[in-house]
């Protein structure tokens, strides 16, 4: 490679493009192999990334020979992978070679850094998708490392790239690979584009993707260092105090300009102006950047700033972003091509969000962030059921967090949202009015009611998203309202806080919700108001719940699917001759806890409850109906965010998702409303008898969860103390007295508007006398989540490279497993 790179008159016979291609393609299938040996392992160190000594041919004057320094060969090898990409008459036209040398470190494509388009041809497009995969597993090590050793050993290969390489060839790596990615068009401008004509564009803007994400993946030994301490800090700290235990800054660092002197593209599109308190930073960060300890091509994401930049980078990501949604609304089947490089487009935005606050303030600013929110909550509805896109989901989950901190997104969310009826109809709403934050709200309940706990480790995400936003929510939906009550009342019940050591915490979250409300927009949200003091009892039942109480409701819900599973074995073995009124009839008699659905009007949306006794819930008329929690649907979630239990297709072998089984279903049914409501009266409960020890011991072994957690009347008392019913209860006491008093039936009853107008008047600040303090839950990185990004980032590349006779393949990577489906 080096003679080729050098050779004056490339391309020639002597030095062939194809000679560097097989070059480039050898590399490629042999380093994968390298890197898989653990035989090989201290050979390749020493080989790789050992200076090497060679004798000059002077000698001093009393004749002793004298040796030169020259760098690995790791770096070496690297070095002229670089160069490759820049070589004229290879991956860029031969026009722009010079008399000096063939490597000109050029701009591929307009766009950021760059006006004007150089002149490229197919070749050049298809040497870049070759060199490209050679870098890419050049550094891939990281797939042959085990997570619990993938942040403690450091990847020379990666880190020589990341922070050792010449500013001047950063920035123009960094400007290509993203103008490559945002200049691409899958749609192309007339239907079956993709069927007349196709080429290797989607594979090469594949690989810049990988590429990008690889490098700005990149983090020093010191900062792995932080995440550990920040982690062990939070272990060892008190977990009962759901306030002391909220990080609110980001652990990532901010990231300076350097002092060298800078290049006309660095000064133009990478130098912003600082502003105040920017410069002691500035000054703080220069040690760790003469250092080598940063990733330059973090920092230099971070200095974007121009407005037109920030615009040709997000009409392109979301342009990929949106692809797989146009695909299936389209009139023409098959008529728009679908993309599979979205997970890796999604990706790059969340690192442009994390890096450059810039960005996100740009996003703001133009709504564009509602558009950006629409295309995560599709990609998450659309992938919910999907195994292998696990993690697909988990990344929205967690980019949705990560937008919900900032305060002006959650304003920008009471923006009606005028185009829901052109979504497709896997995320469409049914007589949808509303605001993006209605779509958002129903778009997360649907996704923990749809999917019988299999996200139960994304629900501290999901729900803590709301809890950000719900200060600056104003006029809530009466649809939104009934699927936040009828999450509290899943979440409040005796048989989801009994199920784990900390689902207490996710009830906590979803109180906040109102109490941010009724703090901050209590004149603003009538209807949710109104069903707080229509729903009363749940809140009370809540607050009256006791230790022995839980246990009794443990014991006949058990006793419930034990006394179902028998009549469901009797009318198996029932005679055929047997009609269905008289097998329906008899499960009915056998089973407790049949749930009668509930009449409601046509916003309501009535989930079931495996409870003891049958409900119907009477409603008013223009409010929807929240019936009694999911008992059933119990789940162990791990709500510790800083330590987010991840498991992906790319399994991370020393982290669990610890789920209990599901042993029933969170059922959305929307029904006619009905002039009358049938309510079944429960069986009557048996005589109260003093139970034995031995039975009393029974009954608690019974509650031991899944992780070996056991229930006791001292844990259940400590976190009752700790949940936030204080607003709620003040203002049920002062305001359902009014309210039932303005309903009684009768000549001088109010309607529905008069109550309202009655709830509008309220003066909140008569009935609240202390002020509550808010609190934002920002989405932290820790060392396990760290782990599961690689883990994802990799085992997305691996699988994406399966069909093209991928360089990874027949190795044995120790960073994720492969499942096939």
């Amino acid at each position: 490679m080096e003679s080729i790179l050098k050779a004056k008159n490339f391309p020639s016979e002597q030095h062939s493009i194809n000679q560097l291609l097989n070059c480039c393609r050898v590399m490629t299938r042999i380093m994968p192999f390298v890197f898989e040996s653990s035989e090989c392992l201290e050979w390749e160190e020493s080989f790789f990334w050992t200076p090497r000594q060679v004798e000059k041919e002077t000698k001093t004057s009393d004749n002793k020979p004298e040796y030169e320094i020259l760098p690995c060969r790791g770096e070496f090898l690297l070095s002229l992978t670089i160069q490759s990409l820049f070589l004229a008459g290879f991956t860029i036209p031969i026009s722009l070679a010079t008399k000096e040398t063939k490597v000109v470190y050029a701009i591929w494509e307009n766009g950021v850094g760059s006006a004007v388009p150089i002149s490229t041809y197919k070749d050049n497009e298809s040497n870049r998708t070759e060199v490209l995969r050679l870098l890419a597993v050049l550094l891939s090590k990281s797939m042959y490392v085990p997570p619990t050793q993938l942040l403690s050993n450091e990847d020379l290969w990666l880190r020589y790239v990341a922070v050792n390489t010449e500013r001047k060839v950063v920035l123009v790596i960094l400007c290509s690979l993203m103008n490559t990615i945002c200049n691409y068009d899958p749609t192309g401008w007339v239907p079956y584009n993709h069927v007349v004509t196709s080429g290797p564009r989607e594979q090469l803007v594949s690989f810049c993707l990988t590429n990008l994400l690889i490098l700005l993946d990149y983090r020093s030994p010191r900062q792995a260092d932080l995440m550990r301490q920040h982690d062990h800090a939070v272990a060892i700290s008190p977990t009962h105090d759901l306030v002391t235990d909220i990080e609110q800054i980001s652990l990532s660092e901010t990231q300076q300009d350097n002092i060298l002197p800078k290049t006309s593209v660095e000064i133009e599109v990478f130098s912003p102006q600082l502003v105040a308190g920017e410069e002691e930073q500035q000054q703080q960060q220069l040690q760790q950047l003469k250092k080598g300890e940063e990733n330059a091509f973090r920092y230099y994401m971070s200095k974007l700033h121009r407005k037109q930049d920030f615009e040709f980078l997000m009409n392109g990501i979301h342009r990929l972003l949106i692809n797989p949604m146009t695909a299936v609304n389209t009139y023409l089947p098959g008529s728009t091509k679908r993309v599979g490089c979205y997970i890796d487009v999604m990706m790059m935005c969340w690192r442009l969000i994390e890096t450059n606050s810039r960005f996100t303030k740009y996003l703001i600013e133009t709504d564009r962030v509602l558009d950006l929110t629409v295309a995560l909550l599709f990609h998450a509805i659309d992938n919910k059921d999907k195994l292998s896109q696990i993690g697909l989901v988990r990344m929205c989950a967690f980019m949705l967090q990560t937008l919900s901190s900032n305060k002006e997104f959650s304003t920008k969310l009471n923006t009606p949202f005028l185009t829901h009826s052109s979504l497709p109809a896997s995320v469409r709403l049914y007589a949808f009015n509303g605001t993006y934050a209605d779509f958002l709200i129903i778009s997360i309940f649907s996704l923990i009611a749809s999917t019988h706990g299999k996200l139960s480790t994304l629900y501290p995400a999901l729900i803590l998203t709301i809890t950000n936003i719900s200060p600056y929510l104003v006029n809530l939906g009466v649809t939104t309202v009934s699927k936040l009550m009828t999450l509290f009342n899943s979440m409040s019940s005796a048989i989801f806080l009994m199920a784990d050591e900390y689902n207490f915490q996710l009830t906590a979250y979803v109180l906040e919700i109102f109490n941010n409300i009724i703090h901050y927009q209590f004149k603003e949200n009538p209807n949710l108001v109104y069903s707080i003091v229509l729903h009363h009892d749940s809140f009370e039942k809540l607050e009256r719940l006791t230790f022995q109480g839980a246990v009794n409701e443990v014991e006949r819900v058990r006793l419930t699917r034990e006394s179902k599973s028998a009549a469901t074995t009797v009318d198996a073995e029932a005679p055929a001759t047997a009609t269905a009124t008289d097998t329906t009839a008899t499960a009915t008699d056998t089973t407790a806890t049949a749930t009668d659905t509930t009449a409601t009007d046509t916003d309501t949306a009535t989930d079931t409850a495996a409870a003891a006794t049958a409900t119907a819930t009477a409603t008013d008329t223009d409010t929807a109906t929240d019936t009694a929690a999911i008992a059933n649907n119990t789940t162990a979630t791990d709500v510790n965010i800083n330590t987010t239990d991840t498991d992906v297709k790319a399994t991370v072998d020393d982290i669990e998702t610890k789920v209990t089984e599901h042993t029933s279903k969170i059922n959305e049914n929307e029904v006619e409303p009905a002039e009358s409501q049938v309510q079944e009266e429960a069986p009557p409960p048996p005589p109260e008898a003093e139970p034995s020890r031995c039975q009393q011991d029974n009954s608690q072994e019974l509650l031991r969860t899944r992780n070996g957690f056991m229930p006791t009347e001292a844990w259940m008392i400590f976190w009752k103390s700790k949940l936030p019913l204080k607003t709620i209860s003040r203002l049920l006491q002062e305001l359902v007295p009014k309210v039932e008093e303005k309903c009684v039936v009768g000549n001088n009853a109010s309607s529905l508007e008069e109550i309202m107008e009655f709830l509008k008047s309220v003066d909140i600040k008569d009935i609240l006398t202390e002020q509550d303090t808010g609190f934002i839950r920002k989405f932290q990185w820790g060392e396990a989540l760290v782990i599961w990004f690689r883990s994802m980032m990799w085992g997305q590349n691996y699988v994406s490279s399966m069909k093209e006779h991928g360089a990874w393949n027949g190795t044995h990577v120790k960073l994720f497993q492969i499942k096939a489906e």
